[in-house]
């Protein structure tokens, strides 16, 4: 369990984060959702310990120790151009100490990077980065997994065979919280939804509340009843 108490984070004099206080159950697979700018991202890195608070408290089963459970997963690819797919997953995998091989086995056929096994970064498309770029993030098992964007720019096959991979990870009790704008990873994927806008969380719902127009957006501007009315159509 992740618990916020009343976090902030400012910068420049800004509140790009303000008193937020929730909590992120083991097991949760749960989308921040909002404007451009609305401090989803930035929550997210605060939660996975990228970055600290200005203020308040998050803590993982009651200790600030998180790093260890945690996984983060940038928009920005962390990825070396130069390097194989192979060269990338053998790396982290000494790096992290994780040396099950039945785990590594998995994500490589679920994600389908074997036949790109020994091509550098360079060679590939901008999904099967993606892929591989989840696949980097997710080789120490994390406990809970924080994805910002990472379906951007990504076709319909990758995108199949990275949710695939997500949904199979979250059967077995990992937590997943993403950001994205892609309606249908939304509906594929969470099922809790955070609504977020400038910095500040205003509703804890669920996304089939969302959908099907059971919740009332009480406190959100015209942008973001747009942006959520939207996909009810």
């Amino acid at each position: 369990m992740l618990q916020l108490n009343n976090v902030s984070y400012r910068k420049s004099k800004s509140d790009l984060v303000n008193s937020v206080s929730a909590t992120v159950h083991a097991g949760d697979r749960l989308t921040i959702f909002g404007p451009n700018g609305a401090g989803k991202s930035t929550l997210m890195r605060l939660m996975a310990g990228i970055i600290k608070s200005t203020s308040g408290t998050i803590m993982y089963n009651d200790s600030l120790q998180t790093k260890n459970a945690i996984g983060y997963i940038p928009q920005q690819l962390a990825l070396f151009e130069n390097l194989t797919v192979k060269e990338h997953l053998r790396f982290y995998q000494k790096m992290t100490g994780n040396n099950s091989k039945s785990f590594m086995n998995e994500m490589i056929e679920t994600l389908q990077l074997k036949d790109f096994w020994n091509k550098q970064i360079d060679e590939l498309s901008g999904g099967m980065k993606r892929k591989v770029n989840l696949a980097v993030g997710m080789i120490q098992q994390p406990k809970i997994v924080f994805l910002d964007e990472p379906f951007v720019g990504v076709d319909l096959a990758a995108k199949h065979d990275m949710l695939n991979w997500l949904n199979q990870l979250n059967s077995r009790g990992i937590t997943i919280v993403f950001v994205t704008h892609d309606w249908q990873v939304i509906r594929e994927l969470a099922s809790k939804m955070w609504l977020m806008e400038n910095g500040e969380l205003l509703q804890k719902t669920t996304v089939d509340e969302v959908v099907e127009d059971r919740v009332e957006l009480t406190g959100v501007s015209t942008a973001l009843d747009k942006m959520v009315s939207f996909h009810r159509t």
